[in-house]
């Protein structure tokens, strides 16, 4: 095949066959010498760009791999159930299954206790600067006696002694004559009258009271014997200590702050007590030296709210208020107005043992051996022969009772101090039922001059409680004989039920506003007025079930 000779010339075979080119074509290159050099020029230039330009970039290649974990969408947050509306319930609940604790009567009791009611939402924070506030349910101090809340678990019902507090379940009457139904209305003549904050006023209770339509008659005996400011008592500084008094005579008979038909009038109660203690413990003002009575009292009354309750919320109320008696007592002797004054009396000692005796049965820890053996020794040394016979003095060895000023030569002398004694040497455990002192000091009680009769002169409320007390421990004849006395007497005077009122068509609370009280005509009657009369006379007449009769107690 003709081909045009140059450099698009286009040999019949290519280099890369194995077999050699013909020989007429090497002839024929060799013919022509600057087609060659031009070759070896270009190949030289070709490799010299070869190793001079810069090679394009080699893309690496990109691998995905495939999660073997699939993406999930994530669930939708769950919806918070609706609050629980809860319904406070009113006064007098009704339980429709019984209740379990065992200090606890079932659904029938009319003291059955209501455990969805809780006053934490009630009771006041403490006014003062101290920085324990433990009644808060969720306190943010690092106290370690506070409690989470006042109903179950560690807030409260699960008490000192794991059953609810240390307190058997009231009332379970030890026998006796007395009548809980006219206990019954001296509870609703306090309730009826208690102010609405909270306390109950010597001076200004008549002001208070809801018995709006009823009748006033006052003392209707004794010629207005006791109506000192229109019978509302005249010591306005008693109040802190009227309102311990009337809490005592609703705690004594079973009920608490969350416990039957009174459970609002003892909570408002305690929010008030609760307001008036300051930062040393002490409840009420300082300024009246007898303010030690009114500590003594709501202390004793504040322990039995937590004894019954066993809410933990009182436990640090009471616990502060017990340090302050213990500082209040006189070293080596007992205690009298003011803190650590050093001089004594009996009176004044009767109460602090009492409270806190009360104050152990409730299951709160302090160390009594110390403030106990002191008191014995004070009632060691006033405690003297006199004609042959044993007497407790009140203020110096084998002294006759104390009087006010405006009753001083009205009432007779009575072995109040002797009662008071007796008492305190048993609950104190440093006597017995069977020591001959005791039993000839409260054999005192139940001579004829000194059983509680209804006349002028002998009537002291005072007196007969604290005989219950002594007596209903040492049992035997000596009760019986001082139960019947003190069991009429009482009964047959209390206002609604006297003859007087029933011939005057007075008996019911709504006819008369005095209905289910006594007149205060007794020998303290002008200081405390009705509230005092009121509130003491129906603790005389819950001694049966207050302090359960101790081991030893006669009963031949």
């Amino acid at each position: 095949m003709a081909t045009q000779e140059g450099l698009f010339e286009q040999a019949e075979t290519s280099y890369l066959d194995n077999e050699a080119p013909p020989e007429e074509s090497l002839s024929a290159a060799a013919s022509v010498p600057w087609v060659a050099v031009a070759l070896a020029v270009h190949a030289i230039l070709l490799m010299v760009a070869w190793f001079i330009l810069p090679a394009a970039p080699v893309k690496t290649p990109i691998t995905v791999i495939e999660s073997s974990v699939k993406n999930s969408v994530p669930p939708p947050t769950p919806e918070e159930p609706p609050e629980k509306q809860v319904e406070w319930p009113e006064d007098n609940p009704v339980e429709t299954e019984p209740v379990e604790d065992k200090r606890v009567q079932t659904a029938d009791s009319d003291h059955a206790e209501d455990p969805s009611d809780s006053p934490n939402r009630d009771l006041a924070k403490n006014p003062n600067d101290n920085p324990s506030d433990n009644e808060s349910p969720l306190p943010n101090k690092k106290s370690t006696t506070s409690a989470t809340g006042l109903g179950g678990g560690g807030g409260g019902g699960g008490g000192p002694g794991g059953d609810g507090g240390m307190f058997p379940h009231r009332p379970h009457p030890d026998g006796g004559i007395h009548s809980p139904e006219t206990i019954g209305d001296a509870l609703n003549w306090l309730k009826d009258h208690q102010n609405r904050e909270g306390y109950w006023s010597a001076t200004n209770f008549g002001e208070d009271s809801v018995r709006k339509s009823a009748k006033h008659t006052y003392n209707i005996e004794f010629n207005d014997v006791g109506k000192a400011g229109g019978d509302q008592g005249w010591e306005a500084t008693c109040d802190v200590g009227l309102t311990g008094l009337s809490i005592l005579a609703f705690t004594g008979a079973g009920y608490d702050h969350r416990t039957g038909n009174y459970k609002g009038t003892v909570r408002n109660a305690a929010i008030y007590l609760r307001k008036v203690q300051d930062n040393d413990g002490c409840f009420g003002s300082k300024e009246d030296d007898q303010f030690v009575y009114n500590h003594a009292i709501a202390t004793m009354a504040m322990a039995e709210i937590y004894g019954l309750s066993g809410d933990a919320i009182f436990k640090p109320i009471v616990e502060r208020a017990i340090d302050f008696i213990l500082k209040a007592q006189n070293p080596g002797l007992g205690w009298r107005y003011g803190t650590q004054p050093m001089v004594n009396d009996t009176s004044v000692t009767g109460w602090m043992v009492l409270t806190l005796h009360t104050c152990q049965l409730a299951g709160l820890q302090f160390d009594a051996s110390k403030c106990y053996r002191d008191a014995e020794a004070w009632f060691d040394m006033v405690t003297v022969d006199v004609n042959g016979y044993p007497k407790t003095g009140y203020d110096s060895p084998g002294s006759n009772n104390s009087r006010l000023r405006s009753a001083s030569g009205v009432y007779d002398n009575n072995p109040s101090m002797d009662a008071i004694c007796v008492m305190s040497q048993l609950f104190m455990g440093k006597r017995d039922m069977q020591d001959k002192q005791m039993r000839a000091l409260v054999k005192a009680c139940t001579e004829k001059d000194f059983l509680p009769r209804w006349e002028l002169g002998k009537i002291d409320y005072y007196y007969w409680y604290y005989a219950s007390l002594a007596l209903f421990q040492m049992g035997g004849n000596m009760w019986d004989q001082w139960e019947k006395a003190m069991v009429k007497t009482l009964l047959d005077h209390q206002r609604g039920f006297c003859e007087a009122d029933k011939a005057a068509g007075l008996g019911s609370k709504e006819a008369l506003d005095e209905h289910g009280s006594w007149d205060p005509v007794d020998a303290w009657g002008s200081a405390g007025g009705r509230v005092y009369a009121t509130a003491i006379n129906a603790l005389t007449l819950e001694t049966y079930y207050r302090h359960e009769r101790m081991s030893g107690g006669s009963r031949d």
